[in-house]
């Protein structure tokens, strides 16, 4: 390298001083009065710069001449490796395949589950399963419940009107005891005065009357009473019954707010909406956890077969071993290795006909210079100095000295 590096400088220097030697004469043409040796000597001087600048262009493609063909070089001598090594090599470049597929399919993968729910469940990760246990339980508990809350609200309604009709029963055989009360009062008066009124031998057919209505007073005041106890019983029972409703609907609904309130609490922390959807977001969890350490593993593997491959390569002496960690699908199918080698046969013939292009016009420059050179004798003294070092910076040289 220092030796490209010292001949690179000393070039660098010609030109410099070619360009300082363009500057001079530049500044003595401006100087001539006639016009034809003035135009004779700008034009030779751009043909030296055209020169200059083909050549340069001319070395630019023979360097990537021979980079191009060591690149075929190499594949030469990949494709003329042992078997054995051959098939550690395709098996190493398989691997690697792999591994940049599965790399990039895992980055394509999306978990439906967000950074904020990502965020919690890691913190609490060890408890999930128990978590999700006790949500499950307090699900159906809460469901137990609530079921059990329909009933107590049906039973104490039921009761309720119960009660309501035995209040109404009541009030209503209260009216009929007075009614009947008032109607058996009524006819006791009236058979009174019938009797007042009748002779005596009507006498014993109205005190008939007279037993007959004690006896149908007796009764109904009888069966009035027992309907009013039996209400009153009934009115009791119904009380006792709805307190009962009442005492344990409260325990119920009490148990209800505090399974509802740990429902609503994980809900909120978790942002889910049921236990099942809660079980589905740490299934993703657990996914995205698993992506992320198999994108490591899989960056770890590839990093490792990457430094395989190279050291495979550089065992192999190409001149450019690298290029081919990005070329690995050409290591192992003969085809892309087959039209990688046309490429780049085809790029050099390329490069080539550009560098005879190159070559050919800077020797016509530069015999176009000797032939105004030799049919015009008038120019300046450091004209004949620029060409001279031209010839010497670029490799160039006259025709006649060449014949």
């Amino acid at each position: 390298m220092g030796l490209f590096t010292n001949r690179k400088k000393k070039k660098e220097l010609k030109a410099a001083k070619i360009d300082d030697a363009f500057s001079r004469v530049y500044s003595q043409i401006e100087g001539i009065d006639t016009w034809n040796p003035k135009k004779l000597e700008h034009y030779i001087l751009d043909s030296c710069e055209q020169i200059i600048a083909s050549t340069k262009e001319l070395e630019k493609q023979k360097t990537e001449y021979r980079i191009v063909t060591q690149y075929l070089n190499d594949i030469k001598a990949i494709e003329n490796m042992p078997k054995e090594e051959a098939k550690i090599l395709r098996n190493t470049a398989s691997k690697i395949c792999e591994l940049e597929e599965s790399i990039l399919s895992s980055k394509g993968v999306s978990r439906n589950i967000t950074e904020e729910q990502f965020e919690v469940i890691s913190s609490d990760e060890k408890d999930m399963p128990e978590i999700i246990n006790r949500y499950i339980d307090n699900e159906i508990y809460q469901a137990k419940i609530k079921r059990s809350l329909s009933y107590m609200e049906g039973e104490k309604s039921r009761w309720e009107i119960e009660r309501e009709e035995l209040r109404e029963q009541k009030k209503l055989f209260k009216k009929m005891a007075s009614i009947i009360m008032v109607s058996f009062m009524a006819l006791l008066m009236l058979l009174y005065v019938m009797y007042n009124a009748a002779q005596s031998s009507a006498k014993a057919d109205i005190y008939i009357w007279v037993y007959i209505v004690l006896f149908i007073c007796a009764t109904s005041g009888f069966i009035v009473f027992l309907r009013q106890n039996s209400i009153v019983k009934g009115n009791h029972q119904a009380i006792v019954h709805l307190n009962q409703a009442i005492s344990v609907l409260n325990v119920e609904r009490m148990k209800y707010v505090n399974v509802t309130n740990g429902i609503e609490y994980i809900k909120d922390k978790y942002h889910v909406s049921s236990a099942a959807e809660l079980q589905y977001v740490w299934e993703q969890y657990q996914d995205k956890i698993r992506d992320q350490k198999r994108y490591i593993q899989n960056n770890y593997d590839l990093e490792f077969y990457n430094d395989k491959l190279e050291r495979i390569l550089s065992e192999i002496g190409l001149a450019d071993d690298k290029i081919w960690l990005n070329q690995v699908n050409a290591l192992i199918n003969r085809q892309d290795m087959s039209e990688c080698r046309h490429r780049l046969v085809m790029r050099r013939k390329k490069i080539r006909d550009r560098i005879e292009d190159h070559r050919r016009i800077v020797q016509e420059e530069r015999d176009e210079i000797d032939r105004l050179m030799t049919e015009h004798e008038h120019y300046l003294p450091e004209i004949q100095e620029i060409i001279k070092s031209v010839d010497k910076l670029c490799g160039t040289s006259p025709k006649a000295s060449q014949a």
